[in-house]
C-alpha cells in the first residue's frame, strides 16, 4: 500500500511558499533554490526528547508534534531542499529552509520505507522524527494502529544504526540507549 502524509492545514502550502519567497528576496542567494520546480505535499515532524526515549512509553504517545516539512523538488523530482513550519502558540509560522542531507531526505532511505510498508500490507502515514539528543533523524513510517510502526535513519545517524535501514522500534530504542543513558547521567556543564 503506498505511503500517505497527513492533511496539512489549509494555510500550510500558502505559508511555505511565502516563507520561501521572502527567503529568497531576502537577498539569501541560493543557487540550488533557484532550481525548485514544485513542493511535495508537507509530512509531519515530530521531536521525542531523550528523557522521552528512556522512558517506557511507546515513540507514538511520546513523541510531540512540532511541525510540518516539505522536501522542495527540482527536475525529476528530486529532493533539493525543505522548508519547515513550526506550530507555535499563536498558529503555523514559517521557519526555515534547509540543505544538506537530512534536508534533502534520502532515496535510498525513501526505497526502503516503499518496500517495507508493501510488505507489510498497511497504511503508513509518512513523518519525520527527530531525536537531536541521539543526533539521530528518521523517516517514521506511522501505522494507524501503532502496532507496525518502522523507521529509518537518515545519515548522518549515530554508529549504531545505519541509513537507509528499517528498524522497529525496539531496535531502534536499542540501538540509541547507551549513548542516550550516558547523556542523561553525565556530569553537567557549569556543575562542580
Amino acid at each position: 500500500m503506498p505511503i500517505k502524509v497527513a492533511a496539512a492545514p489549509k494555510n500550510a502550502m500558502k505559508l511555505l511558499e511565502t516563507g520561501i519567497k521572502q527567503h529568497l528576496t531576502a537577498g539569501l542567494v541560493d543557487a540550488t533554490l533557484g532550481q525548485v520546480e514544485s513542493i511535495a505535499a508537507p509530512h509531519r515532524v515530530f521531536h521525542l526528547g531523550l528523557d522521552a526515549l528512556v522512558g517506557e512509553k511507546p515513540i507514538a504517545t511520546a513523541a510531540e508534534h512540532v511541525g510540518w516539512r516539505a522536501q522542495l523538488l527540482g527536475r525529476g523530482k528530486q529532493a533539493l531542499a525543505s522548508a519547515e513550519l513550526v506550530i507555535t502558540r499563536g498558529g503555523l509560522k514559517f521557519a526555515n529552509v534547509s540543505r544538506g542531507p537530512h534536508a534533502a531526505g534520502s532515496g535510498e532511505g525513501d526505497a526502503a520505507a516503499e518496500r517495507w510498508s508493501r510488505e507489510e500490507k498497511a497504511d503508513h502515514e509518512l513523518a519525520l522524527l527527530r531525536i537531536p539528543g541521539a543526533y539521530c533523524t528518521a523517516l517514521w513510517l506511522r501505522s494507524s494502529d501503532g502496532k507496525r510502526e518502522a523507521y529509518v535513519p537518515i545519515a548522518p545517524c549515530p554508529p549504531n544504526l545505519r541509513p537507509n535501514t528499517v528498524y522497529t522500534e525496539s531496535e531502534l530504542r536499542a540501538a540509541l540507549l547507551p549513548e542516550a543513558r550516558k547523556q542523561l547521567d553525565g556530569p553537567r556543564d557549569g556543575g562542580g
